[in-house]
């Protein structure tokens, strides 16, 4: 008998049976209260199965689909409905719909070399239950690095066995796959499924996702992947495996004909023989820099899904080699971009190729201070903050070129991030001019950049420059003489609904909150403008920090008296994050605790 075949491990007897409640009668006429009777022989637990066990299966069904949405991809929810007692399991095993998630993985090698078994029985399990219905496939095939020198060798025999039957498996459920997420360090992986998978085909396929290697913070050298090869992982043609001598040549299109959303990092392909049309959401991430698509390569690939394209982000993979004498491409319905460059010359250079009129959502990373700041925590001290400058890399040309002569992209941004960008040097062609010939140089380009986006309601700044955050507290002057008694101010940001703060320098972080305080008290204009008012303002601290974000905001009063830095959102959180999770390249951070 096979593992996932064993009997219940639970059952109703094991369970407690309570007693029945006992119920109060109203008061008789003499306004006594008379107690109720209790039921000698209901006082002892009853051996009855439990209420639960009566529950109709549908219900039952309900609650185990709502529960298997909720948790990831490894499947693990269905396995542990299916073994708590067997009508459990009864309905369980007749809901196709429970084993559509099948998570295979390369943990399953250390099991095998032990005590040997079936390859990959849960995976072949899953595709059995689920009858026909849709598959959500999640594959991680990874090396273990915690394995005896001795071991290695019959560990890797292990999981390339493994990976050779999980593409096998897909080759069997090709026309079932729903969504495919892929994420490896074997370079075998998209090798195999090329010339065994995608010529048969994968009529459902919605998503794919392909993710070679780690965290990008980690064994990624700038300017690019530091694994140089030159044969490229991935097909995006759809041509290998198959004969030139078929009488139908059908293109990857034709093979993935519901593909919509495409992401691939640190993933090389044969870009000039992209095929792929019809994307909703693209993702290219993370390659070498002589192995990225140069700008006519890209262009092809945009204008083949330019109609459909809703989301697109290129990080770390922006050609090196400017293309001129080219019209922009128009995106129509694109209404998100990130972008992340290791050089905002990368930026620069491929911006001008693209119009994008309805663009709500615009993310722009500096990959690599990004990558400096995550290699400098493992010898950060937390106790002793301090301020690192970055002078190599800077992002105010491409800032300033955006709120100059693209002023149309920024006009209807919704959201905006920023993440690890620096503002150290003046522009070519910079002109102080009125009001901002007022303001210090490091805080001009921040607000100038912040001004030219009047839609704005989120903000997300990740590893800000202090030019942000000081921007943010400076109220310039719109009308007359910046001196006379009839000038309006206003707050940059006025229109900000949400404000994030992620990993910023804690001085800078302290500075900008305590200053803020003060303007609700003591405002710096000279005529009182009203301080704007976040409905939601988010920051992050390090554990470490939290004892002395207290006394300083909290307890100390500074010579001004006690500052209350809740005056100027309607809701605050300041989240702690552990730093071996933290992944400089997002904004999504796994919360911890909130110390307010």
């Amino acid at each position: 008998m096979a593992s996932y075949d064993l009997a219940p491990v639970f059952h109703g007897d094991y369970m407690i049976s309570y007693p029945a409640p006992v119920t109060l009668r109203p008061p008789s006429e003499g306004g006594a209260v008379t107690p109720a009777k209790v039921n000698p022989t209901r006082s002892k637990p009853s051996r009855s199965p439990p209420t639960i066990q009566y529950m109709p299966s549908d219900i039952l069904y309900y609650i185990f689909k709502m529960g298997m949405d909720n948790e990831n991809a490894s499947g693990k929810f269905s396995i542990r409905v299916s073994q708590v007692c067997s009508h459990w399991r009864s309905v369980a095993l007749q809901c196709p719909l429970l084993w559509t998630k099948v998570h295979i993985s390369s943990a399953r090698a250390r099991e095998l070399m032990i005590s040997g078994g079936e390859i990959l029985p849960w995976a072949l399990a899953f595709a059995e239950r689920s009858a026909s219905c849709p598959l959500d496939i999640k594959l991680v095939l990874k090396r273990v690095e915690i394995m005896p020198m001795e071991m290695q060798d019959i560990f890797l025999m292990h999981v390339h066995l493994i990976i050779s039957t999980a593409v096998d498996f897909l080759a069997r459920v090709h026309d079932r796959v729903r969504s495919l997420d892929v994420v490896t360090d074997f370079k075998e992986v998209t090798f195999l499924m090329s010339y065994k998978v995608i010529p048969r085909g994968l009529p459902l396929l919605e998503s794919w996702t392909i993710k070679f290697g780690g965290n990008p913070g980690t064994g990624f050298n700038s300017p690019g992947h530091s694994a140089f090869h030159i044969y490229p992982d991935f097909d995006a043609s759809g041509q290998r495996g198959r004969s030139p001598y078929e009488a139908e040549q059908r293109t990857i299109g034709d093979l993935l004909p519901r593909l919509c959303n495409l992401q691939m990092s640190q993933v090389v392909a044969n870009w000039g023989a992209w095929r792929f049309a019809g994307l909703t959401s693209l993702t290219i991430g993370h390659v070498h820099e002589s192995q990225r698509p140069t700008m006519r390569q890209l262009r092809a690939i945009l204008t083949t899904n330019s109609s459909s394209l809703e989301s697109l982000e290129l990080q770390g993979c922006l050609p090196v080699q400017p293309l001129i004498g080219f019209r922009p491409l128009q995106l129509p319905k694109l209404g998100t971009l990130r972008i992340g460059y290791f050089e905002q010359d990368e930026a620069l250079r491929f911006l001008p190729h693209i119009e994008v009129p309805v663009l709500k959502s615009l993310r722009l990373c500096d990959i690599s201070i990004a990558l400096r700041r995550h290699e400098r925590r493992p010898t950060y001290e937390a106790s002793q903050p301090s301020r690192v400058m970055y002078p190599g890399y800077d992002s105010s040309k491409l800032l300033h070129e955006l709120y100059t002569n693209r002023s149309s992209l920024l006009a209807k941004l919704e959201s905006l991030e920023l993440i690890h960008l620096r503002l150290y040097h003046v522009p070519d062609g910079y002109r102080l001019d009125r009001p901002y010939d007022q303001l210090q140089t490091h805080r001009v380009c921040a607000i100038r950049f912040l001004l030219g986006m009047p839609s704005l309601k989120s903000l997300t700044l990740i590893g800000p420059d202090v030019g942000f955050l000081d921007g943010l507290n400076e109220p310039v002057a719109t009308t007359g003489d910046s001196e006379s008694s009839d000038c309006v101010y206003f707050f940059p940001g006025f229109q900000l609904a949400t404000l994030r703060i992620i990993d910023a320098e804690y001085d800078d972080l302290v500075d900008f909150l305590l200053n803020r305080a003060d303007q609700v008290h003591s405002p710096t204009a000279p005529i009182a403008v009203e301080l704007p008012v976040f409905d939601r303002l988010e920051f992050t601290l390090e554990a470490g920090m939290i004892p002395l974000f207290k006394m300083e905001c909290y307890e100390c009063d500074h010579g001004r008296g006690k500052v209350d830095i809740h005056a100027f959102a309607k809701q605050m959180a300041c989240s702690i994050y552990r730093e071996e999770d933290f992944n400089p390249f997002t904004p999504y951070l796994q919360r911890v605790g909130n110390v307010l």
